[in-house]
C-alpha cells in the first residue's frame, strides 16, 4: 500500500518517551537507504483512518530524514488486532534493546494494563480463576510468548511493584535508579538490596546507582555495600577525609618549599664555610652536625621508611 510518510504513526502501545530512539541505528539505516533504497521492512495496520506501524520505528525515523514527509512509500498494511500489536512490539523491543530493565519493565507494564482493560483477552490466556494479582507473571508470559518467560516477567512485576509504592515506604525503589542498571540481573540485585536495607531515599539510591555503574560494582553483595555506604553517609565521610588529606599535602608542600629556599640561601655561603677562617671555628662542628641531621632525615623521607628503624638508631642523640 502506498502511504505518505507523514501519515505513518507509531505503535499506539509504544510510549516513545520510554522507548528512546537509538540514533546510531537510525544512522545505519539512513546509510542503507541511501545506498540500496528503501525496503518495506515496516509492518502497519489501518485503524480509525490512521496508519499505525507495528514495528520498524527506527526505519520510520530514517525515512523521515531521507525523504520529504509528503513523499510516498510502499509498505505492507495488514489486519492486526491490539493483542498482536503488543506482541509484535514486545518482540521488537527484545531484539532491539536486549535485556535493558527499562524496556522490559515498560513492556510488561503496558501488557498488564492492556489485559486489565480487556477481559476477553485475559480469558484467552488466564487459567480458570487466575488473576493478574496472583498469577500475573504466568498470564503475561503466556500472552507475550517468546523470550518472555515466567521468571523474567516475575522480576519485572516485582520491580514495578516496588517502584509504584510511595516514596515514604521503607521498601520503595526509585525508578530512575533502576533504569540506570544495564541488565535485568543488576536491576534484580538492586531491588533486593533496597528492600533489605530499607528507608534509603530515592536520591541516595540514584547516587549509589550511578557509582555502581561507574565502578561496575555488580553482584548482590557489592550492590548492597554501595547502597549501605550511601545511606550511612560513609561516602561523604570518605570524601571529607580525602579533602583533609589534600589540605595536609598542600601545607606540607609549602613547608618543603620553605626548606628548599633556606637551603638555597645556605648554599650561597658554601665557599666561605670551607675557607680557612671558618675551618677552626667551634661553631663549624655544630653546623656540620646539623647538616648531617638534615641529610639523614631527607634520606629517610626519600627511602619511604624502609630503613626507618636503622636510620633512627644512627641519629645524633639530640635529634631523638
Amino acid at each position: 500500500m502506498r502511504v505518505q510518510i507523514k501519515k505513518l504513526h507509531a505503535n499506539p502501545f509504544r510510549d516513545m518517551g520510554n522507548y528512546p530512539i537509538d540514533q546510531e541505528k537510525v544512522q545505519s539505516l539512513i546509510n542503507s537507504i541511501n545506498q540500496t533504497g528503501f525496503w518495506d521492512n515496516i509492518l502497519a495496520r489501518q485503524k480509525n483512518g490512521n496508519i499505525q506501524i507495528a514495528y520498524g520505528h527506527h526505519r520510520l525515523i530514517a525515512l523521515m530524514k531521507c525523504f520529504k514527509l509528503t513523499d510516498y512509500v510502499d509498505i505492507p498494511v495488514k489486519e492486526l488486532d491490539d493483542a498482536t500489536m503488543i506482541r509484535i512490539m514486545a518482540n521488537e523491543n527484545d531484539e532491539s534493546w536486549g535485556t535493558t530493565p527499562k524496556i522490559v519493565d515498560e513492556t510488561v507494564r503496558v501488557t498488564k494494563k492492556f489485559l486489565e482493560n480487556h477481559p476477553n483477552e485475559l480469558k484467552k490466556v488466564a487459567p480458570t480463576g487466575a488473576t493478574l494479582g496472583k498469577a500475573g507473571h504466568i498470564i503475561i508470559s503466556k500472552f507475550l510468548k517468546g523470550s518472555w518467560n515466567e521468571t523474567r516477567v516475575h522480576y519485572s512485576l516485582e520491580r514495578l511493584g516496588a517502584i509504584e509504592t510511595e516514596e515514604t515506604d521503607e521498601k520503595h525503589v526509585d525508578k530512575e535508579a533502576i533504569e540506570l542498571m544495564p541488565t535485568e540481573r543488576a536491576a534484580r540485585d538492586f531491588v533486593k538490596a533496597v528492600k533489605q536495607i530499607r528507608h534509603i531515599t530515592p536520591k541516595q539510591q540514584r547516587v549509589a546507582a550511578k557509582r555502581i555503574v561507574k565502578t561496575q560494582s555488580y553482584g548482590e553483595s557489592r550492590v548492597k555495600a554501595e547502597l549501605l555506604e550511601e545511606k550511612l553517609g560513609l561516602q561523604k565521610k570518605k570524601k571529607e577525609e580525602e579533602k583533609t588529606f589534600e589540605i595536609f599535602l598542600e601545607e606540607t608542600t609549602k613547608r618543603i618549599s620553605r626548606v628548599v629556599n633556606d637551603l638555597q640561601e645556605i648554599h650561597k655561603f658554601k665557599d666561605e664555610l670551607n675557607s680557612e677562617f671558618y675551618s677552626k671555628a667551634i661553631e663549624k662542628w655544630s653546623f656540620l652536625s646539623s647538616l648531617d641531621l638534615l641529610a639523614t632525615w631527607i634520606n629517610l623521607f626519600l627511602d619511604g621508611g624502609k630503613n626507618e628503624t636503622k636510620e633512627k638508631q644512627t641519629l645524633p642523640e639530640h635529634s631523638k
